[in-house]
């Protein structure tokens, strides 16, 4: 009889995740490595996604999991994109990494049969990339390139993309915004069979926030930095929305942010960042360099609102 291991994993291969549910306890059997991929599909992921891939699985989820019938694939549909997902899994969303549970071959394996529910797919070309925002916002999640000399690549970052043709470009590891373009959306170019290359990010820079390079916004009391998580994000409204929660020094969570974007109305152009804290300890909020904070620095316990207004300085 082979041994069981318990774990706390939650196997969510989804686009476009919204609000993050609370992991759930999944039994895990430690498998050999010449399982098919079915198998390991079956032992790992059909709890989340259902036996036929159909999104229905046996876990009671706070929002379904995406069908794969239906090519639900957040970051590409081709075998290796799949496979970098599973090994990697999605930061705020319930998706965790599987290069420590399951080996190469099997993450291979079974990223092959997740691709076999949809049997019509195609594999994705150059000239199918393109991301292009219609009528709902759009979160396009991964590689960061340097936005400029000074500034260093994000392995792990986020655009989002609003259907007013304003997209906001986010790193991730330590939440903050990092510039605001006009234009067209992304292109996935890292969805090619090597991996690994940056988001092109074809919009242009109407605003760059303290050369791209941001320090950040909220601090305690005290004036030490606080640490943004990421927590999830929503493109559910007319603009997508980032959350994330901040800790102290000391890994506790003081706060919880809600934030979104949007350009203002008037004679001058300008973007205001609109946040919304629940706050458990006291903390402050600094304006960054050439942006208005509207509110107080002082943030008390309880539910606040803060803007943010960044000056657009033409496209670039």
């Amino acid at each position: 009889m082979k041994p069981i291991a318990f774990a706390t994993l939650s196997l969510v291969l989804i686009a476009g995740c919204n609000d993050a549910p609370q992991p759930q306890e999944i039994a895990v059997v430690n498998a050999p490595t010449e399982q098919t991929g079915k198998n390991t599909y079956l032992m790992y992921c059909a709890q989340c996604h259902g036996a036929s891939g159909d999104g229905k699985g046996s876990l009671q989820l706070d929002r379904p999991a995406r069908s794969f019938i239906d090519s639900g694939f957040s970051f590409g549909n081709t075998v290796h994109a799949i496979s970098k997902t599973t090994s990697s899994g999605i930061p705020g969303t319930p998706m965790p990494p599987f290069s420590d549970v399951l080996t190469k071959t099997q993450i291979e394996s079974v990223a092959t049969y997740v691709r076999s529910f949809a049997k019509t797919l195609k594999e994705v070309t150059a000239s199918e990339t393109e991301m292009i925002v219609e009528e709902r916002p759009i979160v396009a999640r991964g590689m960061i390139p340097p936005i400029n000399d000074v500034c260093v690549l994000h392995p792990r970052g986020l655009i989002i993309g609003n259907p007013d043709g304003f997209s906001y470009e986010y790193r991730v590891d330590d939440v903050r915004l990092l510039a605001i373009r006009q234009g067209r959306f992304v292109e996935r170019a890292d969805w090619g069979a090597r991996g690994g290359s940056p988001l092109t990010i074809l919009g242009k820079i109407s605003v760059l926030v303290e050369n791209g390079n941001p320090n950040s916004m909220f601090t305690t009391q005290d004036g030490d930095p606080l640490r943004a998580q990421l927590a999830s994000t929503n493109t559910l409204n007319e603009y997508g929305i980032i959350r994330y929660d901040l800790f102290d020094k000391d890994n506790n969570r003081v706060a919880s942010v809600e934030e979104f974007c949007k350009p203002t109305t008037g004679a001058r152009a300008l973007i205001e960042q609109i946040i919304v804290l629940n706050v458990s300890t006291p903390i402050k909020m600094n304006a960054l360099q050439g942006t208005v904070l509207e509110g107080e620095t002082n943030i008390p316990v309880g539910t606040s609102t803060r803007n943010i207004f960044h000056a657009t300085r033409g496209i670039q």
